[in-house]
């Protein structure tokens, strides 16, 4: 998984990833480039793993399956 910014929500304390269509993810990463540089905290929240890889049919909006 490359370094990027990426969308994440806060739900009832947890965080979530919010799957993005690539136009959404375009927009995103155009976006964030008016804030460019970004200032990075160094307190990591957990490992990047990409969901979508593994993905076995719909899924809710802003809650687990």
């Amino acid at each position: 998984m490359k370094d990027q910014a990426v969308l994440m929500y806060v739900k009832n304390g947890e965080l979530y990833p919010v799957a993005l269509t690539e136009e959404q993810h375009y927009m995103l990463q155009s976006t964030l480039r008016f804030f460019s540089p970004l200032q990075i905290v160094d307190e990591p929240q957990g490992k990047a793993v990409n969901l979508l890889d593994n993905r076995k049919g719909p899924r809710r909006e802003g809650g687990r399956d």
